[in-house]
This record gives structure tokens, sequence and C-alpha cells, in this order.
């Protein structure tokens, strides 16, 4: 193991405070910093003692702070918000970013429009009693080069009317330089592991909806991850935060501290490829992911033909292969592994199918072993988070894309549609349960500005040329079906209806109450492929179940479906 970074930040409270303790200000302190509320709140009555008068705000999501913080919401009756927009951001950046404060107001009216201020949002409010009050509230940011050489809005810390750099951004900047100024050996991957180990004092909070949160060290874990990737994958000449290059397993691991924010990075081989363990429960009402010794067993318990690929660290990637009258089914799981529920329900569909006879359907229920085992060990310190450093393999790739040899992990897929010849894949995925940003490179996540909020339970149907009229057809009856379970297309609207305030050209239709998406192109290998999108960036309990509860109906309707389309019509050649 090499170190090629340790460098330890002070903390910017800290220093805030005792400059000016040591330098009384003659008129009251306005900043703001990338901390938690309690510990800003903490700053400001030491300064109170010392008889300064301050306001510390939030860097980050200063809109949703200024709401939580310093105003009663139960009062309101009507919320008008402008948002700016700025030429280096998206243009709808700000009104995002505000997410999710329209489901946070209670019962007020709630209207967004655009702006011209610099920054800063206008708030004019309406209260019960019918008193109408204004508010301005600025949001720091500035506009530099990221670490691929992109201008970007980068929030930011600010005092005395500019920049301050903060230990969040000194930290996430010091990273960025420690991977440019590395020097790599010409060849992927360039390690096993990169792990970024980071102390950082900030507690998530809890938003009351949905599984909303706000949370620091979950935005370091993101930022690290992908821009990290994006520095080593721009060197490679590989797209930005996609799948093809190979740079290596790249792990931020962000840890609460009570103390000073520290950043260790270091390079790392796999060593042993160690399973975390437990008891087995039943997937049925699954309230967590199962573990992978589980998996195993129930998918020992499908009679068929043995599919087995290896992972870059050396652990097993099984399947089946359940031979039958009839087209044939792929049914796949756990190609991001942070994606935890479609594993269960790809086992629960594929143990019902396999009691008939007559159904014939292929089954890799975790494609992405390795990370699905970095997923496991992730969740011990933040069980919530979203976790994207286990969305690829432990080579660093998206095994969908893996296009050079050696596959690995990608030969289960391949021998599946070899033995089964499935012309339908339903690939089942899932995606953060709660927002997704990077507010060191955009705010927005780069590439996935779709994902960045969260709108229920969605399905995407891919097919190639001359397939779209048989996946119309299947995507209708499988959105429409899915659509009997009340709840989930309640749970839908609920999200949904936050998502047309706080991001209204999200390129999305809703059918039937389930979001839906249509592409055309040959991506994929199977010519028509059912793409399941579960909020399940972390869960549990009844919200895991229904998370894979969906992902089970989705298989069982979509197979049934599909049998009775082909037998009915003759599908185009492939």
């Amino acid at each position: 193991m090499s170190t090629i970074l340790n460098l330890e930040a002070p903390r910017t409270l800290d220093v805030l405070v005792s400059e000016l303790t040591a330098n009384p200000p003659g008129t009251p302190v306005e900043a703001w910093v990338f901390d938690d509320a309690p510990s800003r709140q903490a700053a400001e009555e030491k300064l109170a003692a010392a008889g300064i008068t301050a306001r510390i705000r939030s860097s980050y999501k200063p809109l949703v702070y200024f709401f939580l913080e310093e105003l009663h919401i139960p009062s309101l009756a009507k919320v008008e918000i402008g948002y700016p927009v700025h030429p280096a951001a998206d243009p709808q950046r700000f009104l995002i970013e505000a997410y999710p404060l329209a489901a946070l107001v209670g019962d007020a009216e709630v209207a967004f429009h655009a702006n011209t201020l610099d920054l800063t949002y206008d708030i004019k409010l309406t209260t019960k009693a019918g008193e109408t009050k204004t508010y301005t509230v600025f949001a720091p940011n500035v506009v530099e080069d990221d670490h691929v050489g992109t201008p970007v809005l980068r929030c930011c810390g600010w005092h005395k009317g500019e920049r301050l750099k903060t230990d969040f951004e000194i930290m996430f900047l010091a990273a960025v330089d420690a991977v440019k100024q590395q020097t790599w050996e010409r060849k992927q991957p360039y390690f096993d592991r990169l792990r970024i180990t980071v102390d950082l004092p900030a507690n998530d909070l809890d938003l009351d909806f949905c599984s909303e949160s706000i949370s620091l060290r979950e935005a370091m874990h993101e930022e690290l991850f992908f821009s990290l990737r994006e520095c080593l994958n721009a060197e490679m000449g590989a797209m930005a935060g996609r799948g093809g290059a190979r740079p290596g397993q790249v792990v931020p691991d962000i840890r609460s501290t009570d103390g000073n924010p520290r950043i260790v990075m270091s390079v790392e081989e796999f060593g042993e490829h160690e399973e975390a363990t437990g008891e087995d429960i039943d997937m049925a009402t699954a309230t967590r992911p199962l573990k992978i010794g589980q998996i195993r067993r129930e998918l020992a318990k499908i009679e068929g033909v043995p599919i087995k690929a290896i992972s870059c660290e050396g652990r097993e990637v099984l399947g089946r292969y359940h031979n039958g009258p009839g087209p044939a089914v792929l049914i796949s799981s756990g190609q991001h592994a942070n994606e935890t529920s479609g594993p269960v329900g790809a086992l629960r569909a594929a143990q019902q199918l396999a009691a008939d006879p007559d159904q014939h359907f292929a089954i890799v229920p975790v494609e992405n072993v390795d990370g699905y085992e970095l997923h496991q060990r992730l969740i011990v310190e933040n069980p919530f988070h979203m976790h994207h450093a286990a969305r690829y393999t432990a080579f660093g790739d998206d095994l969908s894309f893996t296009v050079p040899p050696p596959m690995y992990e990608r030969e289960a897929r391949g021998k599946a549609l070899e033995l089964s010849s499935a012309k339908l894949h339903l690939n089942l995925h899932g995606y953060p349960s709660h927002e997704w940003t990077r507010p060191m490179s955009g705010y927005l996540p780069r590439g996935f500005e779709l994902w960045t909020i969260p709108k229920g339970f969605f399905l995407i149907v891919c097919t190639h040329p001359g397939w779209e009229a048989i996946g119309e057809a299947l995507l209708d009856e499988v959105a429409k079906r899915l659509a009997e379970d009340k709840s989930l297309v309640e749970f839908n609207a609920k999200q949904i209806d936050c998502v047309r305030l706080h991001m209204p050209n999200a390129p999305f239709e809703v059918r039937y109450g389930i979001p839906i998406l249509k592409q055309v192109g040959s991506m994929y290998q199977a010519p028509l492929t059912i793409i399941t999108e579960a909020t399940d960036e972390t869960v549990y309990e009844q919200v895991f179940v229904d998370c894979h509860e969906a992902q089970t109906r989705t298989v069982l309707y979509a197979v049934e479906a599909y049998r009775r389309l082909a037998a009915g019509s003759d599908f185009p050649s492939a």
C-alpha cells in the first residue's frame, strides 16, 4: 500500500470563530460554510458569548436550510420563490437545488419562477393570517475550471463578500490534485483499489419527505468518486463518468468525526476477497439487502444448467438456465451493485417461474459481485447513502459496456444469452431514493442529470430497430398491471408531483401512474430490453419490501405478456 495524500484540514468553523473572537467586528457577521446545522449553531453561540452577533449559514442547499432554520413553516399559506439563472449552469440548476422544498412547506401553495438576480433567491411569503413578507437568500457559488478543464459553477464558502475556501473544498481539491499529479503506469487498470478515507464532522439531516435527507458526507462520496474517475478517464481518453475505461476500483469511505476534517488517499491491492455473512431471511418480506451467500443458496433452488463466471477480484458470478418450451427470457440484476432490490425481485420471480415446467428463462441475480460486497462494507458506516463506488466492477468499468477482453463478470450474461437465445432481457435496476448531487462540479450529477431527483418506480423499454411495436405493447401491459397496486401509484405520484415543480422539463412520460421512457438503438445485446428503476439506493424496512415487490411483479407480468404476445405474432429478425 502507498499513500499519495494525507491531509488534515483545519476546521473552517473553528478558524472563523477564533479569528472573529481575536478581532471582533463592529457589525453583525454573515458567513456560509459546509457544516451541519448543530455545528453552525454552536459556532454562533460561541461568538454570541464573546459579544459577536453572527449568522452562519449553509453553503450547501442554502434555500432549503433557510426555510428549515429561519422561518415558521406551519404559518405559511403561500410561497412564491424566484430562483437565479446563471450562464455557467443549467438554467434550472437553482430550482433543482431548492428540492424538496415544495414538499416541506406543508399545505402552503408553492410557485417558482426564474428571476434576474445574481446567485440570489427572492421570496415572497403570505401567512395564513394574511401578512406578507419578502426575503432574499444568497447562494454562494464561484465559476472555476473543474478537474477536467470545464468551467463550472461550484458551491463555495463565503465571508466578507468574497469566497471563503472551506475545509470541504480544500479536501476535495487536494484529492483531485493528488490524482492528477500522480504518475500512473500506462496500463489499465492503474491500480487495484484507490481508497479515499475522509473524516468529516457533519451529520446527516433527515427530511420529512419520502427518504430525503441532506448529507454532506454523501455529497463528498459522490464528488470524490465521480470526479476522480473523470480525471482518470480523461487521461485514458475515455468518456467521463461512463463505463468504457478500467481505471481500477475507486472507493471513497466517508466517516463521521468529532475532530478535524482529514483525508487520506492510498493505493492498495485487493487482498483476500472476503464476503459478508449473516443469517438467511425470508425473501418475500426481506427488509434489507440479502447477503451474497443467501443469494447463491436461493439460486441453487432453481433447477437448470449452472452458469458461472469469475469476477475481477476472483469471486464467483453464478446463474441458471431453466429450459422449457416457448420463447426464453433473461432476468438479470446487480449490474450496478448498489441497486439492491433487484436481486431479491429477480430471485423471487425466478423461483415462482421455475415451479412451472412450461417456463423458459435464464437468471443472473448479481452480475457485479465485487461491487455487491463493497456495498455491504460501505453501508456499515453510512447505511442510507447511495454509495456509487459500488456501481461499477472492481476494474472500475460498467460491465454492460465492457468491450475489450477479458470479459470477467460479463461472461455470465453472455453465457445466459447463448444458452437461452433470449430475445427479451428483464434488466432490474435501481437509482437513488433521495437527491443525488455534486456540489463541487456544477451540482447536478454529470451524465446522470435525469436521475438527480427520485420519481418513483420507473420503467424503460429499449428496442432494436424493428422491435418498437412489441416493445410498446409489452411496456403498456406491464405498466397497466403494475398500476393495479394503488400504493405504488400513490408513492409514485407523491414523488412525481414534487419533481414536476423542481424539474418541470424532465423528459419522461407517466402512464397509468408509472413513469416511463422509450429508447430505440442497439446498445443492449437482446433486441428487447425492459429496465426497471426502483428507488432503492439505499433503503430498508417497508420501503425496501415495496421496491423488491415491484421488481418481482414486473418480471412476472412481463414474462406473462411476452409469452402471450409471442404466441400471437411473428417476431422481427434479431
